[in-house]
């Protein structure tokens, strides 16, 4: 049994979701993971975690590991270094839908950050493959392994008789389309009102909340917000919708694609970033250009019309998720990685077998 140590500071994002799922996957899988929460300020500042976690804090365990944004400052005296790249923040995709601000941070302290601690693990650990070309690319041919993001597949699955359930606001619109994310440019919130300006009133679409405490009104009046749910909730929010709408402009994996196609789903997304990976075009949802609002209207038009297709893709979409991206999967690659940390171990073919685990490329 495995006794890994989780260090991660508070985000505001998929990076909690993904170290939650982490250690659940672990414990699901045999081990005894301890996950350790740090205050938000220290995804600035995390030179300063060691002093937080106090003395003798890696003591007990037999591995650290951590996000890249704060890796570099977790070495601890006889214990393996894991880092996990979720996203590279100077990612071209980014820039473009990046304030100057977060332009000068990235560049300057999280690309620094970020470095040091790919430089310096023992591993590192790739939510994708895209993430791991992109990291190939910023901080030179070091040996990487990509660990695809996992969920909950035993948790997030279709309604028991695969119907649409009723838990949303009720509305009129027969075809009910759900956004999950934050309200930032980068999931594409503020491409979702030109998309409704092309349907017809026969489409509604509600969306979360933002993790960001950006709140105002619907920006169109075919949109309804639902707050920001707990797992059950989302859960149930996937299960009463027709299909999860999601026009983001970078992800480092994509992780409500996952969990919406587990739920039985199909996803309308965008053909870029690592989101091919989760999304098979014309298999499980549909992927569109960057940007297009026109195709993505024309997606959702396509389902629109077609029920039939709609339930078609949304089982294949399970059985995606549930043979590529659940906790067995998610387990079974980072074991293979801490073995590797540990004792020196190579992946065997049963790690490689079911597309969770990858190779290491240089």
């Amino acid at each position: 049994m495995l006794r890994p140590l989780y260090v991660s500071p508070l985000g505001k994002g998929g990076v909690d979701i993904g170290i939650q799922n982490i250690t659940r996957a672990l414990k699901q899988a045999g081990h005894a993971p301890t996950l350790r929460r740090l205050p938000h300020a220290f995804n600035f500042a995390p030179f300063a975690a060691r002093a937080a976690l106090g003395s003798g804090w890696w003591q007990g365990f037999d591995l650290i590991q951590a996000r890249s944004r704060c890796a570099f400052a977790l070495r601890a005296p006889g214990r393996p270094l894991v880092t996990t790249v979720h996203h590279i923040v100077t990612d071209p995709l980014l820039q473009p839908y990046s304030s100057r601000k977060q332009r000068l941070f990235y560049r300057f302290v999280e690309r620094v950050y970020d470095g040091l601690s790919v430089r310096s693990a023992d591993e590192v650990v790739c939510v994708s493959r895209y993430t791991q070309e992109q990291t190939r690319r910023t901080y030179g041919p070091r040996p990487t392994t990509v660990v695809y993001d996992g969920i909950d597949t035993a948790t997030f699955t279709p309604a028991p008789d695969g119907a649409r359930l009723d838990l949303l606001p009720p509305h009129p619109a027969p075809l009910r389309l759900l956004f999950v994310g934050n309200r930032t440019r980068r999931k594409g919130f503020d491409l979702l009102p030109q998309i409704l300006d092309r349907l017809s009133a026969d489409v509604v679409l509600y969306y979360t909340a933002s993790f960001q405490s950006v709140e105002a009104a619907p920006p169109h009046p075919q949109m309804v917000p639902i707050g920001t749910p707990d797992r059950d909730g989302l859960i149930a929010a996937y299960r009463s919708c027709d299909v999860l709408l999601f026009p983001a402009r970078v992800e480092g994996f994509g992780i409500v694609a996952a969990e919406a196609g587990a739920c039985g789903r199909p996803v309308i997304t965008t053909n870029a970033s690592a989101l091919p990976e989760v999304v098979e075009d014309g298999q499980t949802g549909l992927l569109c250009p960057l940007d297009d609002v026109d195709a993505f209207a024309a997606a959702i038009d396509k389902l629109a019309a077609d029920p039939g297709l709609r339930e078609q893709m949304g089982a294949a979409a399970r059985r995606r998720v549930a043979a590529n991206f659940g906790y067995d999967q998610l387990a079974a690659g980072l074991l293979a990685v801490y073995r590797r940390a540990l004792w020196g171990a190579k992946p065997s073919a049963a790690d490689a077998s079911d597309g969770a685990y990858v190779d290491r490329s240089s």
